[in-house]
């Protein structure tokens, strides 16, 4: 054995004998030399960090670690820090309902407002103007797309009462329209992506209420007017020009009038002959309630009566809720220009105030008078009427 090999041995044996006899609980008399040596090292460490202290005396008040093995938890340090407790926002009043209005419905139930880019043809590319037209489109119609989960929601929420109110009964009815459309409508949206716009052009009625651009509500009101002007005309032609219970209006017989409607309208019978045979079928085609393509052919569309007298019903409760309301002039413009295409009044290149004026009008003239049979037969008779006359009388507005 050299003497390298012995200086090893000479310094591995006491760290075996500690350990040992560490292990057993009895110190030995080989470890005392190295216990001694390491509280020699201990003390002169204590030194040293007593000497740091007096050196950096703003350090001196930190705490000082030890780590020691994963088997012992670290030394825990109680520091009380004092956070600010936060301040309770005062009491605010809770948000108006959406149905707190008895007459106008939300607004989340008509089509939101639709403000398109205009190209300045100097400073933008055509690709630039169709790229943020696109956008514009997009942001539409998913606008339109939340606000009718977000009616369907709101109808869900609300307890109905006995006696519904008017913005209650059209928050029901357009719900379920737009949520009987949304499923062809998604289809489209899927199919042409960008062309949407151009295509619910060419079909207005399979877009919820919500998702009709201004032009396909342009479109929906010109061929609706056309519709009904032509429904007029041929009315003319089978119809006496003096009506029952319309004695007081003396509007003349139209060009091309034959014998027989000077007979019908001398014959009360035979004029109530042809208004329930001809009336259920253009009141069908005045208010758009079934296919043109009927009109074409030549036939009423089908379930005309039916059809018809389920929307005389609905206008005259919606003409009582609107009394009963307060009247016309507390509903918004856009409700005003609505309830007109309801009842069949020409709504394009007018004036709100217009419109206006002549939904009052026909309030006043559907109002059943009072002891004069049931009211709502009287009222039902007043508006099948108003539906049957292109014009009627203006009435003047006393100030």
């Amino acid at each position: 054995m050299t003497l390298t090999a012995g200086a090893h041995l000479v310094r591995v044996q006491p760290a075996l004998t500690v350990y040992h006899g560490l292990h057993r609980g009895t110190p030995s008399a080989s470890a005392l030399p190295l216990q001694f040596s390491l509280n020699s090292r201990r003390k002169h460490t204590n030194s040293h960090i007593a000497s740091i202290r007096s050196i950096y005396p703003q350090h001196a008040s930190q705490p000082h670690h030890r780590y020691a093995s994963t088997s012992s938890k670290p030394p825990q340090t109680s520091t009380s820090t004092t956070s600010p407790t936060p301040k309770k926002p005062p009491p605010s009043a809770p948000p108006p309902s959406p149905l707190s209005d008895p007459l106008n419905p939300p607004s989340t139930t008509r089509p939101p407002p639709l403000d398109l880019p205009v190209r300045d043809a100097a400073t933008t590319s055509l690709f630039k103007h169709l790229l943020r037209l696109g956008k514009t489109y997009t942001t539409f119609y998913k606008t339109g797309l939340l606000a009718v989960f977000a009616n369907r929601r709101l109808l869900r929420s609300t307890t109905p009462t006995p006696t519904p109110t008017r913005s209650y009964l059209l928050l029901r009815s357009r719900v379920q329209h737009d949520i009987s459309r949304l499923p062809i409508f998604g289809l489209i949206m899927l199919i042409c992506g960008e062309f949407t716009p151009l295509i619910v052009i060419l079909f207005p009625r399979l877009t919820p209420y919500t998702c009709r651009i201004p032009k396909q509500t342009a479109v929906i009101q010109q061929s609706t007017e056309s519709r009904r002007a032509a429904s007029f005309r041929a009315l003319s032609y089978v119809l006496p020009a003096q009506l029952p219970s319309q004695s007081s209006s003396k509007s003349p017989s139209p060009s091309g009038s034959s014998g027989s409607e000077s007979a019908a309208a001398a014959d009360p019978d035979a004029a109530a002959a042809a208004v329930r045979k001809y009336a259920p079928g253009h009141i069908c085609r005045s208010l758009a309630l079934g296919s043109p393509l009927w009109d074409k052919l030549g036939f009423d569309v089908p379930f005309a009566r039916a059809r018809a007298d389920a929307a005389i019903s609905r206008i005259v409760d919606d003409d009582a809720l609107l009394r009963k309301g307060g009247g016309v002039r507390d509903l918004v413009d856009e409700e005003v220009v609505l309830a007109c295409e309801d009842r069949g009044i020409d709504t394009r290149d007018k004036k709100v105030e217009v419109l206006r004026r002549e939904l009052w009008e026909w309030l006043v003239k559907s109002t059943p008078i009072r002891g004069k049979g049931g009211e709502r037969e009287v009222a039902a008779h007043n508006v099948r009427l108003l539906l049957l006359r292109a014009e009627w009388p203006r009435l003047a507005i006393i100030q």
